[in-house]
């Protein structure tokens, strides 16, 4: 039942350019099925040899161990995958892992290139051309921000509408960002995984690993933005081997609303896995530091030209400034005629022509930003 062989970062780039209602992976013929990679379970005597995808502060069960390790076997080449299961210490099998964690994250780059891309093309569907959407009319670009690997989803252990195991030909969904943590779906109890309100409306896509546990037959796992099952069914993220498990690298679009759903075929049993790995966010520049610093008052005699210097504090520059008549309860008075000018890069002059005579309190002001880098 193994549908198309197109990776995960292909799929979901043909998702994203289609407005995912036409990037269905098309049924594979039955000589085009993938042959499946060779069975890492003799490697289970490295375990907990840690893996680039295992959550900070986490042991990986050696259940879900083996089948990480089983997703990176499966995405390499057949020299490589005989390299790993032939490591004879922990020392080699370590040189392997890191090898093809590398080889992972290449995939994962080349998904965001894709992204990226499309993002500047304008093809992030319906809500990358809302006008009211921070890509305006859709030609704006994502920027990837790596997050350290955290569990956001556990259906072993999970609520949350989730079961035990998850059955197919049933639409499951997560949020796409949570305001407090990823508990409730059996992830991490005590954090949003960097998947925050403050970011979570930014979000594009979001990349996950992905692991599989315990299959009963050979088929599929679908994963979308979409709430339709047959759309979501369509969208294939991983292929499995049946009683095997099995990870991959995926990139979930949230082109169509914030929300993560996935599905298998009917009659399917098996655990899901979701660990958060990064996500896609329209640029922002980053506000500059400043603040306004003020001068103490000064008596600015009538018709004299009068200097007041202001400074900014170290590690800050002065972008903009200028010179007022302070009169206390009277806040800026403005019965007189008045000119100031800057005569160096925090000092103003101030010259007055009171239309009632005497004299007048002023000051002078600067604008002052944090230097970059500082």
């Amino acid at each position: 039942m193994s549908r198309g062989k197109r990776s995960g970062m292909v799929a979901i780039a043909l998702a994203l350019a289609t407005n995912m209602a036409a990037a269905a992976s098309l049924p594979a013929n039955d000589g085009d099925k993938a042959p499946a990679a060779p069975s890492a379970a003799g490697l289970v005597k490295f375990y907990p040899t840690p893996l680039s995808s295992t959550p900070i502060g986490v042991v990986e069960d050696q259940e879900v161990w083996l089948a990480k390790v089983q997703g990176l076997i499966a995405g390499a080449p057949p020299l490589l995958q005989q390299s790993m299961l032939s490591s004879r210490s922990k020392q080699e099998f370590s040189a392997n892992v890191t090898l093809l964690q590398q080889m992972q994250k290449g995939s994962l780059d080349e998904g965001a290139v894709a992204v990226k891309s499309l993002a500047k093309d304008g093809k992030l569907g319906t809500k990358g051309l809302d006008v009211n959407s921070p890509l305006g009319s859709g030609n704006g670009d994502l920027v990837y921000t790596a997050l350290s690997p955290c569990r956001i989803m556990d259906s072993r252990t999970g609520g949350g509408g989730l079961s035990n195991p998850l059955v197919g030909n049933h639409l499951y969904s997560i949020p796409g960002f949570t305001s407090t943590n990823w508990g409730l779906y059996g992830g991490d109890s005590g954090s949003n995984c960097g998947l925050s309100n403050s970011v979570g409306s930014n979000i594009w896509a979001v990349a996950l690993v992905i692991t599989i546990l315990n299959p009963n037959f050979d088929a599929y796992l679908g994963v979308s933005d979409s709430s339709t099952l047959s759309t979501v069914l369509s969208t294939v993220a991983l292929n499995y081997t049946h009683n095997q498990g099995l990870s991959t690298v995926y990139i979930v679009p949230q082109t169509l609303g914030n929300t993560i759903y996935f599905a298998m075929p009917a009659a399917l049993t098996a655990n899901i896995i979701f660990d958060v790995i990064g996500y896609f966010a329209v640029s922002e520049a980053t506000a500059l530091d400043c603040s306004q610093v003020n001068s103490g008052d000064v008596i600015v005699p009538n018709n004299t030209p009068t200097n007041v210097t202001v400074a900014c504090p170290a590690g800050f520059t002065l972008t903009g400034g200028g010179f007022y008549i302070n009169e206390g309860s009277l806040g800026v008075v403005n019965d007189w005629l008045w000119t100031n000018f800057p005569v160096s890069s925090n000092t103003w002059q101030s010259n007055y022509s009171n239309q009632t005579g005497g004299d007048r309190h002023g000051r002078s002001y600067a604008i002052c930003c944090r230097v970059p880098g500082r």
